[in-house]
């Protein structure tokens, strides 16, 4: 086996390299046009201590192995070494001293062998001459990792090296060694730009090939915040299951879309997310997701991310949407840890409002005194079922419990006008009177709703209650928000009162 010494670069630890002769490390992957070429593994450490790579052991990894028909290694001028791949490991390697997963990059999960090197100290590399033929699609990815061990009070203890994600070197059957051939776009944005705890956001992700070369390899990876207090870490939004395309979960705080065909040049992928804000950490929080696409052709992965503020953005309690009275009902029912309201009020104020409501008293109440699972259980059913209502009857009903818990609850002051709420997700519809209370809207509705009045006014109410709902109150700002909350001005907020920014309601 061939060693060649070289200069050693100031690096803390042992510190492992990879990547073509004729190119030098650099950030990034390297990408190589299939034929042969030399590949150096180098420990670039320099400190105190054991400084050695132990152990160091080549990956050679193929997504489809039935694309390479020939792949030798040659070691320090021996005889060629011939790797069979597809017969071997499939996944992600398992790194030497914590057997964890190596960080997941490139082409992985993939069939992959692995070759034992032995130690290389620092300031020293490994020089392995590579032979590649194959297919078209032909992409094969190399890693090197390693064991290092350090004295500690307990005595010596390992850890893992590895090349660092990105410093690797990636065979492919198209003109190699061009810089500028990988360049891509990633955008991120976020549909609503703040919720309601428990509320629904839309990630839409667009990544766009911008650059001379198709790109192979190409995973997508979205990175969910983590929060954390005294009872654990925990995520800060939970992905929805109909992502278009489908996610790969991994360890869920990670999401990826690996792509097993060619990103053409000029052609574009786009991700649609949907997630729920039901982490009652993040209340009162702006979320920051992140999410970065990486390619064999790529120096580096590119990232971008979307920001969504989660609860009242104003500071105020204000009135909540339905995904934070369905999680209220459902999460007392589960008796969860933690909850977003005291489990005897919520059954106060279901009580109060059989008391006072035509449409949820008598046979159609929501509260059973001697029961009150099933008093949960009634709300929830209303509140988190939107997709079954039947008709516009069964729509408004909906809608109006969330405005009378918001009303009986202290979040929504009954004796504000229309006019005075600050516009959230939904605008209240036209031909509407802003001097309306929310008392009076919410009397007219729930007496209307009990006598059967038709649908074209049960349509236009829930309209105007779900803009209700979904609106703001005002605060020591107005309707506008403080940086010192949001971290940033949301846009589409007028003053209160403002008809620029809040519809007439109907007279």
């Amino acid at each position: 086996m061939g060693i060649l010494l070289i200069a050693p670069i100031a690096s803390a630890g042992a510190s492992l390299w990879l990547y073509p002769a004729n190119a030098g490390p650099r950030e990034g992957g390297h990408v190589v046009p299939p034929g042969n070429f030399t590949l150096v593994i180098e420990n670039r450490g320099n400190g105190g201590g054991d400084m050695t790579a132990h152990g160091v052991q080549l990956v050679v990894a193929v997504a489809d192995p039935a694309a390479v028909t020939t792949l030798e290694l040659v070691f320090g001028g021996g005889a060629p070494r011939s790797l069979e791949l597809g017969v071997g490991e499939e996944g992600t390697p398992p790194l030497p001293c914590s057997g964890k997963p190596m960080p997941r990059h490139g082409v992985y999960p993939a069939a992959y062998s692995v070759v034992d090197l032995g130690d290389l100290k620092a300031g020293e590399h490994f020089a392995i001459e590579v032979t590649v033929e194959g297919g078209d699609g032909l992409p094969v990815h190399f890693d090197a990792m390693a064991t290092g061990l350090k004295t500690t009070g307990q005595g010596e203890r390992c850890f893992d090296i590895s090349n660092p994600a990105g410093h690797d070197v990636t065979v492919a059957d198209r003109p190699g060694g061009q810089d500028d051939c990988g360049r891509v776009s990633i955008s991120k944005t976020a549909d609503p730009r703040y919720v309601d705890f428990g509320g629904k956001v839309t990630f839409v992700i667009e990544v766009l090939n911008e650059g001379t070369c198709d790109l192979t390899e190409l995973v997508l990876q979205d990175f969910i915040p983590a929060v954390e207090d005294d009872a654990g870490s925990y995520p800060a939004f939970r992905p929805l299951d109909d992502a278009v395309p489908p996610y790969l979960s991994d360890d869920g705080l990670l999401l990826e879309w690996p792509y097993d065909s060619p990103l053409f040049v000029g052609e574009s992928i786009i991700v649609e997310l949907a997630v729920i804000f039901d982490e009652l950490l993040v209340d009162q929080q702006r979320v920051v997701n992140r999410a970065c696409v990486s390619a064999a052709e790529l120096r580096r992965p590119r990232c971008t991310s979307a920001g969504v503020m989660v609860g009242n953005p104003y500071g105020e309690d204000g009135p909540a949407g339905p995904g934070f009275w369905c999680h209220a009902a459902r999460w007392l029912i589960e008796d969860r840890p933690k909850l977003p309201v005291d489990g005897e009020e919520m059954l106060a104020w279901l009580e109060a409002i059989a008391g006072e409501s035509a449409v949820f008293s008598g046979e159609d109440t929501i509260f059973f005194e001697d029961d009150p699972e099933a008093s949960l259980v009634a709300a929830a059913d209303l509140l988190c079922t939107p997709q079954l209502a039947e008709g516009a009857a069964d729509r408004l009903e909906r809608h109006l419990l969330t405005l009378w818990l918001n009303v009986v609850s202290g979040r929504l002051d009954p004796a504000l006008t229309l006019g005075e709420l600050c516009e959230g997700d939904e605008a209240l519809p036209d031909d509407t009177d802003l001097d309306v209370t929310v008392g009076e809207l919410l009397a007219e509705v729930d007496a209307g709703l009990a006598a059967g009045a038709e649908d074209a006014q049960l349509t236009f109410w829930s309209e105007v209650v779900d803009a209700v709902n979904n609106s703001r109150v005002p605060g020591e700002f107005g309707c506008t928000t403080p940086r010192s909350v949001s971290g940033r001005q949301l846009a589409g907020h007028g003053k209160p009162g403002a008809k620029s920014t809040v519809s007439r309601i109907r007279k």
